[in-house]
């Protein structure tokens, strides 16, 4: 209720920074005419290794930190040092504060090597069959139709490879309404039970790719029934996969989602998951950069060739069926494939309501701890995954403290001090560099409803790190079996 009341005051087209949207009445399922509408716009200046992006990121970074020292200046002018054994030790509860270092500082790297595309319009068709397969429970029909035609429409608008849309389902009664003919329906039955008894999307996922009749050099694009593609996704993914057909490494692709579909009707919740955004041009650049799978992956933008799939295959049983994109990356890097980075977009929404929202990071956390402990590879590919889970568990405890210590504690040490603020700092710009992006495709220019929205997710930060660490804190203290699906 909390969120409905939310959303329904930022929809309020009336408020200082007023509609989320400029071209709110863009219909989505027609054809665009001219030509020109498929050239990529500028979304940033560069000199060199100079951009607006990088300088917006070091801009956000420092400003965060230069805020955060003076409002702590404000709050405690003088130093207060521990005066006893108990306040020493309560003092020693700031290295909380550094759990966040670490990833800090990769994603850190990671948004500072990132540059947008500028090339992406130049192209080339590729003969390769691509296989945009969608995994559907087959109970979202809206969700999936608008999907398919979406695919339909930036196919049909920017033909730059044959392409199937598999859908991959568990109920024979889901048939789409014409335009039909290049839909390939993967109905996986009931009774089917793989060799080790994996479940849920992993299940459909290994039925997908023991029964498909696609070809070995083939290119499947994974799809969540809510996942999009936009033109720069197409443009994107025919880029890579002519790289890698040419170049014979045939890495696996991932690029950065965005989460606005939804906007106009869930606007504090797509604010609540710009930061996913973000964090894949850092975390997750970082990782593509270096070509290993270190914080796991996505389970959809998933871009791999067909004959590397089935060579994996998704039967990784109960424990590899949380997150079954994560215990899959890790055998692909095991066997000694290697990742890349996409340029180029797709679109999805974030979840509809608050539980949702914490109900899903308590799958990922639950799911990816799974994945440190029992997937079937060396302890060098799982340690990343499980120092980097260890830390997210720190997230919530170190809120905790930061909230007591408000009230009751002793300066820290000018360096504890310093990562501290530097931590939440680079957290911050997630959130915004996410914001910047989402805003761009959204089509909101309107300077001062940017500046309004900019605002806003500066303010909703502590709620947002709030719902974050329940996320975490549900995870280890009401960890459920199962395989939580959120309404979007």
């Amino acid at each position: 209720m909390v969120t409905a009341f939310i959303d329904k005051y930022l929809r309020n087209p009336i408020m200082l920074f007023g509609t989320p949207k400029e071209a709110e009445n863009r219909d989505t399922s027609t054809t665009l005419n001219s030509a020109t509408e498929y050239v990529e716009p500028v979304r940033d200046w560069s000199f060199g290794v100079l951009t607006g992006h990088r300088l917006r990121v070091v801009a956000c970074l420092v400003a965060g930190m230069a805020s955060l020292y003076a409002i702590q200046a404000l709050m405690w002018p003088t130093e207060n040092a521990p005066q006893n054994l108990i306040e020493t030790i309560w003092s020693w509860g700031a290295l909380l504060w550094l759990g966040a270092v670490i990833p800090g500082v990769l994603g850190l790297s990671g948004l500072l090597s990132f540059k947008h595309a500028h090339k992406l319009d130049h192209v080339k068709p590729i003969k390769n069959l691509v296989s945009l397969r969608i995994v559907s429970r087959g109970t979202n029909v809206e969700a999936l139709t608008d999907t398919v035609r979406r695919c339909q429409k930036e196919m049909t608008n920017i033909p730059l490879f044959p392409y199937i849309i598999e859908v991959v389902t568990d109920t024979k009664r889901l048939k789409l309404a014409v335009p039909n003919d290049d839909i390939r329906y993967i109905v996986v039955p009931k009774k089917y039970r793989t060799k080790n008894e994996s479940l849920y999307k992993a299940r459909a996922l290994h039925y997908a790719v023991v029964h498909s009749p696609l070809p070995d050099n083939a290119w499947v694009v994974h799809l969540d029934e809510e996942t999009q593609l936009t033109q720069s996704g197409v443009k994107g993914i025919c880029a890579m996969i002519q790289e890698e057909e040419n170049s014979g490494q045939l890495r696996i692709g991932q690029g950065a989602i965005l989460y606005h579909r939804k906007w106009r009707e869930h606007p504090f919740m797509t604010l609540a998951d710009n930061v996913r955004t973000g964090d894949d041009f850092a975390r997750f650049h970082f990782q593509h950069k270096l070509g290993r799978t270190v914080f796991g992956l996505h389970g959809s933008y998933i871009v791999v060739r067909n004959d590397i799939e089935k060579s994996i295959g998704f039967d990784f049983g109960y424990h590899g069926s949380i997150t079954e994109d994560a215990f899959w990356a890790l055998i692909a890097m095991q066997n000694g494939h290697r990742s890349r980075w996409i340029d180029g977009y797709l679109e999805e929404q974030s979840t509809q309501s608050v539980g949702d929202f914490i109900k899903q990071r308590r799958r990922w956390f639950q799911g990816l701890a799974k994945v440190a402990i029992h997937a079937p590879v060396k302890l060098r590919w799982r340690l990343s995954i499980g120092i980097n889970t260890m830390l997210w568990a720190l997230a919530p405890f170190a809120s905790l403290y930061t909230l007591a210590h408000f009230f009751y504690g002793a300066s820290p040490s000018f360096l504890i001090h310093f990562l501290a603020n530097f931590s939440f700092a680079s957290f911050a710009v997630l959130y915004l560099i996410g914001l910047k992006a989402n805003l761009d495709e959204y089509g909101t220019t309107h300077k001062v409803k940017r500046i309004g929205w900019y605002a806003l997710q500066i303010a909703l930060l502590p709620v947002f790190n709030l719902m974050e660490g329940m996320g975490v804190l549900a995870a280890i203290f009401r960890p459920v079996a199962g395989f939580h699906v959120v309404k979007k």
